[in-house]
């Protein structure tokens, strides 16, 4: 029975949509900004000093700070620090 309960609750966490969210943090001391292209439509992603958002819950391109571009599926984080994106 103990099996069957931690089996259920693993199923409920791989089935939340926040757990295919990626994630954006803002480690800097001032705004940062990505461009979230998603189905089509872009979107500018305003991150204050120290915020961290969930985005892109079902895939997108995301455009830095420097201009690069990734494809992300969902699940990374997007972490800013000294104005250079890293994804994780």
């Amino acid at each position: 029975m103990k099996r069957f309960l931690v089996a259920a609750g693993v199923l409920v966490l791989a089935m939340s949509g926040a757990a295919h969210a990626a994630s954006a943090v803002n480690l800097d001391a001032e705004p940062r900004t990505l461009i979230v292209t998603e189905g089509g439509s872009k979107t500018e992603l305003s991150l204050a000093a120290g915020e961290t958002v969930e985005f892109c819950s079902s895939g997108c391109f995301v455009t830095l700070p420097n201009g690069d571009r990734e494809a992300l599926t969902g699940g990374e984080t997007v972490e800013i620090s000294g104005g250079v994106a890293r994804i994780k």
